[in-house]
């Protein structure tokens, strides 16, 4: 193509030469380089160009081959201490969701595990721990069965009581959020929900409580933390630090909640450096203690597989008026429903952007009761700064504040009246009524729902 483009080129000149003499009458070899190396230099820099991406064609399959750190955890996973010694493993299991190895946890009264252990005499020797739960009036053991047991069939089998409706692995559940390359919208520079004191408690990781937005100051910001890791176990910070900065932080125009009593319940163990993990056993312990506490609504930005023992106290606090508000899950349209989200006496909250778009990656489904401003929010860093992040866990405790503000105008109201008040209190988005997408609508501050 080249050599034929010289040839017109030179002929064309020639004609043009011969006749109209308007050209320069050089000869040939004088006018030939200024015809050829423009050509020469568009040809080089074509080539580079296509070398070029080439090469960033083969980066970009090369990375797209990797495993995703935030995502992807292998099949099996050594969970270390701060001694770097192995502290337990988690596994995958059934439905892809993960697991402690060979873990599980009874749920009985002390009753129950007395015939327990009357039916199965070596079922104490396989005790990992073992807590009475007594906000909850239950008891709470944790087994490591060997192999052969390590099914809910051969369990239920060796079992032979009907135990096996409270008994579950000890599964493990994440956090729901995730960092946004893209700078932060004014979605979360939003009024204050109510400015009447109340209290909230949230199942999370620790809170950095040096935070310069997380000051706190009597009649403002109090919180109560406890951590239910081992003592040897190292905190995480991230996501529990991002929550209460929803709920709390000075870094917006108002916090949601500017006269907060904020209970901490820290469940969550760094699974590498990306990921943080809580395992069910955590999980129930940190309900327990938040009951205990008297706390009357609980934040849970995180999900899981559904869970005998988990799906048992959730309805044991909901017998105490104790209301549970969850993360949707960030699975994306076609996943299958997490928990507790999904359970019936929890109320599941799904994330919208600025423009009442819904989050791309939010779970799909009847369980979704609200929609909340999660996507590219402003959101406090456990090392000191801001910075955007989206998911259905930071619109959870958007909701979580709504409620809080509910109770503490009134703190006998029910599940039931509280979700009528929200249900009005909602901007109805996407088909009319209640919708898979965004359950009954928009919950935003400020409250407009007074009680009577």
């Amino acid at each position: 193509m080249q050599r034929h483009f010289i040839f017109s080129a030179i002929m064309l000149m020639v004609g043009l030469q011969t006749h109209s003499q308007i050209l320069p009458t050089e000869t040939l070899p004088q006018i030939l380089p200024q015809i050829t190396d423009p050509v020469q230099r568009a040809a080089a820099q074509a080539q580079q160009r296509v070398l070029q991406q080439h090469k960033l064609t083969q980066q970009l399959a090369e990375k797209a081959a990797l495993p995703d750190p935030l995502t992807v955890l292998p099949q099996t996973l050594e969970v270390l201490n701060q001694s770097g010694e192995v502290r337990w493993r988690e596994v995958e299991v059934e439905h892809g969701f993960r697991a402690i190895e060979r873990e599980w946890l009874l749920l009985v009264s002390i009753s129950e595990w007395q015939q327990l252990i009357a039916r199965w005499p070596q079922v104490p020797a396989l005790v990992q721990s073992e807590d009475h739960l007594e906000a909850l009036g239950l008891r709470l053991v944790n087994i490591k069965v060997p192999a052969e047991l390590d099914s809910a069939t051969a369990l239920d089998h060796k079992l032979k009581t009907e135990l096996t409706t409270l008994a579950g692995r000890n599964h493990v559940y994440q956090p729901q959020l995730a960092l946004s390359n893209e700078q932060s919208t004014s979605a979360n520079d939003r009024a204050a929900m109510c400015n009447i004191p109340v209290t909230l408690g949230m199942v999370d990781t620790a809170i950095a409580l040096g935070h310069p937005a997380l000051q706190q100051q009597s009649g403002q910001l109090t919180i109560a933390q406890h951590n239910f890791l081992p003592a040897d176990m190292a905190q995480s910070y991230g996501h529990g630090t991002a929550i209460a900065g929803v709920l709390a932080g000075q870094h917006n125009n108002s916090p949601l909640l500017p006269q907060l009593h904020l209970y901490s319940a820290g469940a969550f163990y760094p699974s590498n450096l990306y990921q943080q993990s809580a395992t069910l056993s955590h999980i129930v312990k940190a309900l327990n203690w938040l009951a205990s506490e008297q706390v009357t609504v609980i934040n849970m930005s995180l999900t899981g597989p559904d869970n005998p023992v988990l799906a048992a106290v959730v309805r044991q606090l909901a017998a105490q008026q104790i209301i549970l508000v969850a993360a949707a899950g960030n699975g994306g349209p076609a996943a299958a429903p997490l928990f507790p989200a999904a359970y019936a006496d929890v109320l599941a909250v799904t994330a919208v952007d600025q423009q009442l778009q819904l989050y791309r990656w939010a779970n799909q489904g009847d369980y979704i009761d609200f929609a909340a401003p999660g996507v590219k929010v402003s959101a406090l860093r456990a090392g000191g700064d801001v910075a955007a992040q989206s998911g259905t866990s930071i619109a959870t405790p958007v909701v979580s504040a709504a409620i809080a503000c509910l109770r503490a105008q009134q703190p006998t109201i029910t599940l039931a009246q509280i979700r009528q008040r929200l249900i009005a209190q909602a901007r109805d988005l996407g088909g009319q009524g209640k919708d898979p997408q965004f359950g009954y609508g928009l919950i935003a501050a400020p409250l407009k729902t007074e009680l009577k």
